[in-house]
């Protein structure tokens, strides 16, 4: 496998997120040490060079993937990111940057808050159509919701971040999706469509020459045909992970050593398990702090193997520190299948009556973790529609306040902060930009002769006519008094001048005698069209302007536009 060239070990591309990239090495450059993974590192800010647009979303394609392997490093790297995000103000970048810290806080156990925060930015993504964005909203929405335990809604949201994957995504981001997509399949049986959905990452971390990844799929296959009862299919799966830990000098996890050890059980090699076992379980120094969670769960695989070899006293030894480390670390779930093993234990040496009452204890504890689980479940998703309807009532009274009362287009206020947004992207894409100044022709006379009610009739007239004679995607607003702004993205001066001669006829040649009789409504029309965003907003709305009053002078009831 082939390393890519700028590499660092994991302990140090966590201390150190924003590096200068490196030539090829063998060791880490920063601590000296054999390189132990293959995990690729791109971020630079270092020695006077600022981010750019660029260069952040490629510094992003890591720190999306950081929370994966230490969430306590990543907590450092979130908050840098959010300043530089801050910084560029590029909001689809935030976006990406909140996405992460919501996968930390739910990782830390702020899951109500993550997952709050999770659907403001699902919602954000719907908005503005970015399917990137909502891809990884919905992979990590699964996450959120394996943690309070509703499978149903974590598959529903596994199912929609494959579909809205974009094909040009990052390798390791499309392989993030298909893998928790066939977690989610095995988790509910489908094993043979999980099969197919890890055969697809095996194929991503063959192509992009990614050890790790193969070695975590591997594992996640082995234990799905362990499932099934398929040891001999298990067993082949476990030796591919050997010969790929084996060749990239690649640490075997406490997951990994427990899906080995329950596969040799299954055959029946009790003693090849408790050996397989031993690192992980006798060796503290050893353990990471990632995979503290994972140690109770090897500890009561280790324990079947020695009670499988009659090691009583052995097995009882291990259950004993697993149930203290279940304690310690709030484990409640593993903690009720300590129990069970250790019924089994008393069992197996023939004490019926200690089994009988542990089961009981087992079964009472069963119960009561999954009424918690429950009543978890329905104060985290009560705490997150709170916070939901409370952002939607906040959004409605913002939007609001970006409204006209009266026609209910948009006002002044929200076409500033829309022009700069479209230009802004329009400094990356190069499309044109047309904004048009409209306004009623004699307005005035329509108030002083036939009242303010009858004026306002015709404004509400003329927010519909505006409205249906322009495109969906365009931005419809009243500046105040009988002046209107359209603004068009994707449209140069020629289109926009033939939109514009469009609204022009559309008013005048509406019927208005029910509303005004016999005094005519028309319309002058100034239009001016910038490319590639090579200019600021006062620009564009000042050119506008100065030909909305070219037309005005020139006779009213007439179209003048020019480029900026």
């Amino acid at each position: 496998m082939v390393r890519t060239h700028d590499q660092l070990c994991l302990k140090c591309q966590q201390e150190i997120f924003w590096e200068a990239e490196m030539e090829p090495v063998d060791t880490c450059p920063h601590c000296s040490k054999p390189l132990a993974d293959y995990w690729s590192y791109q971020l630079k800010e270092t020695r006077g060079e600022p981010f750019t647009p660029e260069t952040f979303a490629k510094a992003l394609d890591v720190l999306e993937m950081m929370p994966y392997q230490d969430v306590a490093s990543s907590v450092k790297a979130v908050k840098h990111a959010l300043e530089t995000a801050g910084r560029l103000g590029i909001e689809h970048l935030k976006m990406r940057v909140l996405l992460v810290q919501a996968d930390v806080m739910g990782r830390q156990g702020e899951i109500a808050e993550g997952g709050r925060m999770l659907m403001e930015v699902k919602d954000w993504a719907i908005v503005h159509r970015n399917a990137y964005v909502l891809s990884r909203s919905h992979r990590l929405l699964t996450g959120f919701f394996r943690r309070i335990g509703d499978m149903a809604g974590a598959f529903e949201h596994a199912v929609r971040a494959v579909e809205q994957t974009p094909p040009d995504v990052p390798p390791r981001i499309k392989a993030d999706h298909l893998m928790i997509l066939a977690l989610m399949l095995d988790e509910t049986g489908a094993y043979e469509s999980a099969s197919y959905r890890f055969q697809e990452v095996m194929e991503i971390a063959s192509e992009v020459q990614d050890s790790q990844l193969a070695l975590n799929t591997l594992n996640n296959m082995a234990f799905t045909r362990y499932e099934q009862g398929d040891a001999v299919k298990a067993m082949e799966l476990v030796d591919q992970m050997k010969e790929v830990a084996g060749q990239y000098h690649l640490p075997l996890g406490a997951h990994q050593l427990d899906t080995i050890a329950r596969t040799l059980m299954l055959l029946g090699l009790a003693e090849q398990a408790e050996n397989t076992l031993r690192p992980a379980i006798e060796n503290p120094e050893g353990r990471m702090l990632a995979e503290i969670s994972a140690l109770p769960e090897s500890m009561i695989t280790y324990a079947e193997a020695h009670r499988a070899q009659g090691a009583f006293d052995r097995a009882q030894s291990t259950m004993d520190k697993a149930r203290e480390l279940c304690d310690k670390y709030g484990l409640s779930g593993l903690k009720v299948r300590v129990k069970l093993e250790q019924c089994n234990i008393y069992a197996a040496q023939g004490r019926y009556k200690e089994a009988f009452d542990m089961h009981r204890e087992y079964h009472a504890e069963a119960e009561t973790l999954r009424a918690n689980e429950m009543q978890a479940r329905t104060r985290i998703l009560q705490a997150v529609f709170d916070a939901e309807e409370a952002r939607r009532v906040s959004e409605q009274y913002r939007e609001m306040a970006l409204r006209d009362p009266l026609t209910g287009l948009h006002n002044r206020r929200f076409i500033d902060a829309h022009i700069d947004t479209l230009l802004e992207r329009a400094s990356a894409t190069g499309e044109h930009i047309t904004v048009m100044m409209i306004d009623l022709d004699h307005f005035k006379v329509i108030n002083d002769t036939l009242s303010h009610a009858v004026g306002d009739q015709v404004l509400l007239n003329i927010a519909k006519l505006l409205t249906s004679a322009v495109a969906e995607t365009a931005a419809v607003s009243r500046f105040g008094g009988e002046e209107f702004v359209v603004v068009l993205s994707g449209t140069d001066e020629r289109e926009g001048h033939a939109c514009a001669e469009r609204i022009r006829n559309s008013i005048c040649s509406a019927d208005w005698k029910e509303i005004t009789g016999d005094l005519r409504i028309t319309a002058s029309i100034g239009a001016s069209t910038a490319a590639g965003g090579r200019t600021t907003r006062f620009t564009l709305l000042s050119q506008a302007d100065v030909n909305l009053y070219t037309a005005k002078r020139a006779g009213r009831n007439r179209v003048v536009s020019s480029g900026v």
